[in-house]
């Protein structure tokens, strides 16, 4: 690779082309798969619907827009190119606002914002991840949003708070870590005190500016169900602490070499600007308040990880709500490239192997779609068949009882074995559910209620007119009933060929 490429200043024209090439190279993996991801399922049945009572009516508004309708008709992928275009844009104008005279190693340490690993199952929604990716997008610009009044720097941030917050509440812990990473940034660059000072009041004024917008507002419209937070008692401490538990857990468990080595560079750039903001010629009450204040960003940011979901009452477990992780990466990127260049100026390459990895985990996600589109499109198949030659063809209603933690992708095992986050990120514990039984012609199956008959069939109390490793059909109380069941066996274990190069150690 010529000096020319990572040392020479590029235009906003070539940084930007940069982006939209990295962006969409990412997200090619999403298109090849054309998944139907969890709630995709029901949404394409009704055009829609169903973020107003989420308090995400903006949502609803953007895909209003984009089917110049009242409804929201699956248009995928026109929202992702449109969402995957504005990021691309974003990351430029973070770009130049981080660098005023941008390199292309300079492009890599922002780049990581839209290749969090843990955000591809934000993007693997045909709805709701483009809308994700916009939210993402308002709120680097409110992050780096500066117009010198004071009044403009605080109301048009909020503003756009207040819009990322009507799509995904979660994002709130995005912005909040964008602005740690940003005091971070500043205190390394030797901003002077009253500057800082004054940005992070700006941006606590941001922030609950933007919370009372989308409180008077959007936040209305939510449901009971979704406001309902952890009681205030002693059981939900340990609560909080079992799920930040889960969480440490699972991100050392996935970690890489290059993980680890960037993580013990952020700290030593961490560690290198305190040292420098202690050695200021200040006030030593102004010193001590901005260490202090420094001190608390690392910790902040990493809380901002689960961020607001610690505290409901009902904790999603799921990738998806991990998006302020890109934050951390942008931070371990910047502090990595102070260091490395200070070795020497041609390491900042080295920020394209961990770049280069996550590009690689994209892929493999895109496979793992495939093979989970694959496998249910064959016991859909094979459902669909099995309803129509057996009793259940002639009944007016079906009810299925699904199974959500069957957990069952063995033609993935050799992907998951390699790259084990892939099955959290994945996040698909399901065989089949009833939305997807209309995609065979059958509209006539519904969500299984009656408690009573479903324990019943779980104790075995009727016998199967089908049973296959995968469902058992049953008829009750002239009803039609589809159990599906999870599937015996290890999933994991790959299934052992004899090739015909290796005939003889077969036999």
């Amino acid at each position: 690779m010529s000096q020319s490429l990572w040392a020479r200043v590029m235009t906003p024209r070539e940084v930007l082309l940069f982006f939209l090439a990295a962006s969409f190279l990412h997200i090619f993996p999403l298109l090849q798969a054309d998944y139907f991801y969890n709630d995709d399922n029901w949404r394409a049945l009704v055009a829609g619907e169903g973020w107003r009572e989420e308090g995400r009516v903006a949502i609803e508004l953007f895909y209003n827009a984009l089917s110049f309708g009242s409804k929201a008709p699956d248009l995928f992928p026109l929202p992702l190119f449109i969402a995957t275009a504005g990021i691309s844009f974003a990351l430029r104008s973070l770009t130049f606002f981080y660098f005023k005279r941008p390199t292309f190693v300079h492009c890599l340490v922002v780049l990581p914002i839209w290749y969090n690993p843990f955000f591809l199952q934000n993007l693997s929604y045909h709805y709701d991840g483009p809308a994700m990716a916009l939210g993402l997008v308002a709120l680097v610009y409110a992050a780096i949003w500066s117009n010198g009044r004071a009044w403009r720097d605080v109301w048009i941030p909020a503003l756009l708070l207040a819009v990322a917050l009507a799509i995904y509440q979660v994002l709130i812990g995005f912005f909040i870590a964008m602005c740690c990473v940003d005091v971070i940034r500043r205190v390394w660059e030797g901003e002077p005190s009253e500057q800082l000072l004054r940005f992070i009041t700006r941006k606590l004024l941001v922030i609950v500016g933007g919370v009372l917008v989308y409180y008077v507002t959007a936040y209305q419209l939510m449901t009971g169900a979704r406001q309902a937070l952890l009681p205030l008692q002693a059981s939900s401490l340990m609560e909080m602490g079992n799920r930040l538990f889960f969480l440490a857990h699972l991100l050392v468990e996935g970690a890489r070499p290059w993980v680890w080595s960037g993580a013990l560079l952020m700290l030593v750039g961490f560690a290198w600007a305190g040292i420098g903001l202690f050695r200021r010629p200040d006030l030593l009450w102004r010193k001590a308040l901005l260490l202090l204040v420094y001190l608390l960003t690392l910790p902040l940011l990493l809380f901002c990880i689960p961020g607001i979901t610690l505290l409901f009452a009902e904790f999603n477990y799921g990738a998806r709500t991990l998006v302020a992780f890109s934050a951390l990466l942008l931070l371990t990127f910047f502090l990595s490239l102070q260091i490395l260049t200070r070795v020497h100026a041609g390491l900042g390459l080295v920020l394209l192997i961990p770049l280069l990895a996550m590009l690689s985990f994209s892929f493999g996600h895109g496979r793992a779609l495939s093979l989970q589109k694959e496998q249910e499109a064959v016991v859909l198949a094979s459902l669909a068949y099995d309803i129509n030659h057996s009793p259940l063809r002639d009944k007016s209603r079906l009810y299925m009882v699904p199974e959500l933690k069957a957990n069952w992708l063995p033609a993935a095992s050799g992907l998951f074995a390699a790259m084990p986050a892939q099955r959290y990120v994945l996040g698909v514990g399901y065989v089949l559910l009833p939305e997807s039984l209309p995609r065979a012609g059958i509209t006539n199956v519904y969500l299984a209620k009656d408690a009573e008959v479903v324990a019943s069939i779980r104790r075995g109390d009727f016998l199967p007119v089908v049973s296959t490793g995968f469902y058992d059909l049953f008829v009750i109380n002239d009803s039609g009933y589809i159990f599906m069941k999870k599937p015996q066996g290890d999933p994991d274990m790959a299934p052992k060929l004899c090739l015909m190069v290796d005939i003889e150690r077969c036999r």
